[in-house]
């Protein structure tokens, strides 16, 4: 995986252009924004940036937690088949009915959240009510819910284990140790801070055919004014990230085409 560059937003409800480039699909990762507690719906990716879009080689390496990259879940599920990844049932086909066949149509739900500056967003949430087992997905046609784009995870008490095994709460040793060495984030403290921008050539930037992304926020009182705002992208082993202790708030995946 190369590097990555950045993009103006495109202003498509939660969108936030942080693209990758080179051997994997250009793609601007959602973010989930709202104005008074990050609520909104604000997964990864609208629209691809551009460029080209070059298949990447399945990651073949096992890890606790989630061994393939695979993501799988029923009514019912318990904490152990609660897992994200590449392949079914959240695929690019993916449509509310497959979905629904899955997780029970009771479980798969049209909702409207907030998205930043004032938008908002048609998702359709799994298990909706249920904070441990709640998924937000996004379809490229948010009217008639066809061409999925992106899955994300913001519970604090979600129960789902992302690619890799990460899982919400984590912090920056345990997410660089899944990809194998640090990565870099987005600046914190503005609308768009804390996504991880590029992984640096780490085993979650090379997963299969989709995108991992995740967001951390900073638990620490005092964040250094060279880690925040727009156009600042630290890397997690920076002293100052390192005393800021994030954590993971957000797991998403993603597909461009």
């Amino acid at each position: 995986m190369t590097g990555l560059r950045q993009c103006k937003p495109c202003g498509l409800g939660h969108t936030v252009s942080l693209c990758l480039k080179g051997s994997q699909p250009e793609v601007q990762m959602r973010r989930r924004i709202s104005i008074t507690a990050l609520a909104g719906a604000c997964l990864l990716l609208a629209t691809a940036c551009g460029g080209e879009n070059d298949a990447s080689p399945n990651m073949s390496g096992e890890t606790a937690g989630s061994s393939r990259m695979s993501n799988s879940a029923e009514p019912g599920a318990s904490e152990m088949n609660l897992s994200l990844g590449c392949d079914g049932p959240f695929t690019p086909e993916a449509t509310p009915a497959t979905l629904a066949s899955v997780f029970g149509r009771e479980n798969v739900i049209p909702e409207t959240v907030d998205g930043p500056e004032g938008t908002q967003i048609n998702v359709t949430a799994i298990y909706p009510k249920d904070p441990a087992r709640r998924v937000e997905v996004i379809f490229r046609n948010e009217e008639e819910r066809t061409g999925l784009m992106s899955v994300l995870i913001t519970s604090p008490t979600s129960l789902w284990i992302g690619p890799g095994g990460m899982r919400i709460g984590d912090g920056v040793d345990a997410i660089e140790k899944i990809n194998g060495g640090p990565f870099q984030i987005a600046g914190f403290q503005w609308d768009y801070g804390g996504f991880v921008t590029d992984w640096k050539d780490g085993k979650l930037g090379d997963v299969g055919e989709c995108l991992v992304q995740a967001r951390l926020s900073p638990e620490g009182e005092n964040v250094a004014p060279e880690i925040t705002g727009d156009g600042v992208q630290p890397l997690s082993n920076d002293a100052e990230v390192r005393k800021a202790r994030p954590r993971v708030t957000e797991i998403g995946i993603s597909w461009a085409r």
